[in-house]
């Protein structure tokens, strides 16, 4: 046999050996190579939501105290100072426009004479009947509502002395013969004299304007 033969027959040889080397006979089956299997099953990779955080917000609130300012009642003037005649209650407003007075009879009577504003109503003439002339005086019989008249006797003017002014602001509060028959008068600077009795009725009178109810 020559040489190339021999090498042939040789690789043949340990070809052979080699297969029936990496091959297992169980029960005399011949079976192929066992694989490899990889049991670690793969890494599970988590992660991790941050928590989300939230405020709610307040079910109350607490409120700065509340203040309130309750106004002063006016101050109430001495009535006695301006007495005259028992009864009889005279003053002047502040700057002298008007001459007042309260008068406590059956039926009391609160009135002014002085400076009317020139929308004042024109009214029945105390000397000639059926005429129309200027009001002299303004008057509130208590129970009914005040008006503009023309008087003939300045019967709210005090003619036994001399009348005090009411200051202004302050409440000339004069109880009547009845349980309803009061009368009150009072001086603002702004809108002038007002008097009013106890169920709604009065006037406010300046020298530019007026209220009757």
């Amino acid at each position: 046999m020559n040489r190339r033969g021999v090498w042939g027959t040789a690789a043949g040889g340990a070809l052979f050996a080699l297969l029936v080397g990496c091959s297992s006979n169980v029960d005399g089956a011949a079976t192929a190579p066992l694989a490899t299997v990889d049991t670690d099953p793969p890494s599970v990779v988590r992660t991790t939501t941050p928590a989300i955080t939230t405020t709610s917000p307040p079910t109350s609130t607490s409120m700065p105290p509340v203040t309130t300012t309750t106004a002063s009642a006016p101050p109430v003037a001495d009535a006695s100072r301006f007495e005259g005649d028992p009864g009889s209650f005279y003053f002047t407003s502040p700057s002298g426009k008007f001459e007042c007075a309260v008068l406590i009879t059956d039926s009391s009577v609160a009135g002014c004479h002085g400076e009317f504003p020139s929308t004042a109503p024109r009214v029945e003439g105390s000397g000639a009947q059926g005429s129309a002339v200027p009001p002299n005086t303004i008057e509130l019989t208590a129970g009914s509502p005040a008006k503009f008249s023309s008087s003939g006797d300045p019967r709210f003017h005090r003619f036994d002395g001399t009348a005090r002014a009411l200051p202004y602001d302050e409440v000339l509060s004069i109880p009547g013969s009845g349980s309803s028959n009061g009368l009150k008068c009072t001086v603002q600077e702004k809108t002038g004299v007002t008097c009013t009795d106890q169920v709604g009725h009065g006037f406010t009178v300046s020298d530019s304007a007026f209220e009757l109810k």
